[in-house]
């Protein structure tokens, strides 16, 4: 006996040169991509899942394809989608889906005419992601921003495309990079590379994890051990002349515990 199929329909608008996508105007890679994507989507996480038993049909109504699948898998699909509909959250859904769904809602931030849309018996509310769309990781939104100084080691700097410089934390051996502008990088007198440092950093922090991320660089502060000669010398002499009426330290120390 056949399984019986439900029907998922996965839809794409954009303009391509001023005019509508439609199955005339859409070319041959941007197709193959959303087939590609619209397969892992229904897919998912789930074990095992199938789509040999599938029927696709590819309508114009701007660019719309139609996958019969099984019925469970349909509505294993149509459950993540109405959780993502209702809660905003991408952690909430499959990894696999949450990827693809991320994945078109930064493309039309790029390209604010396109709209994916996705719509299946059972779901009260269609799935639309647009320039306007803000799902979200739920786990963002334990991060905040910080001011730091980090400590550490410099194991590379510089980066003609990206300049950074790559930090080994000296209270954690962790590696991280951060962001700096050439100027910044420039202006350092002496070559920090694998010298120990300190960085004022600005950048993010999980409130949970302690994570860092998105560092930013504000200052060099280099570690230094060399000695003020004359500042130590003023404090030596500042404390002869706060001790010349003490002839005993242990019996100073004595008389203030009340011994003497």
């Amino acid at each position: 006996m056949a399984n019986k199929l439900t029907a998922l329909d996965f839809f794409l608008a954009d303009e391509v040169g001023g005019r509508p996508l439609t199955l005339e105007t859409v070319d041959l890679p941007t197709l193959r991509a959303f087939l590609g994507e619209v397969e892992i989507l229904i897919k998912g996480d789930v074990p095992d899942a199938n789509l040999a038993d599938s029927q696709v049909r590819i309508e114009s109504s701007s660019v719309k394809i139609v996958v019969l699948v099984d019925s469970l898998l349909a509505a294993d699909v149509r459950e993540d989608l109405a959780r993502l509909v209702q809660t905003g959250d991408l952690d909430a859904i499959q990894p696999k889906r949450a990827e693809i769904l991320e994945r078109w809602q930064q493309r039309t931030r790029r390209s604010p005419h396109r709209i994916y849309s996705v719509a299946t018996a059972g779901l009260t509310h269609s799935l639309r992601i647009s320039n306007t769309t803000r799902f979200q990781h739920g786990s963002e939104k334990g991060w905040v921003s910080v001011e730091k100084h980090l400590a550490g080691k410099v194991v590379d700097l510089g980066g003609k495309q990206d300049p950074n410089v790559h930090l080994v934390l000296a209270e954690s051996g962790k590696s991280v990079k951060v962001s700096a502008t050439e100027q910044q990088l420039a202006a350092e007198k002496g070559n920090q590379l694998y010298k120990l440092v300190t960085l004022h950093v600005s950048g993010e922090q999980h409130l949970q994890t302690k994570e860092l991320r998105n560092l930013q660089l504000i200052q060099f502060i280099p570690l230094t051990t060399e000695v003020d000669e004359q500042a130590l010398a003023s404090l030596w002499a500042k404390g002869r002349t706060a001790w010349k009426d003490v002839t005993s330290a242990a019996g100073w120390v004595e008389s203030l515990r009340g011994n003497r």
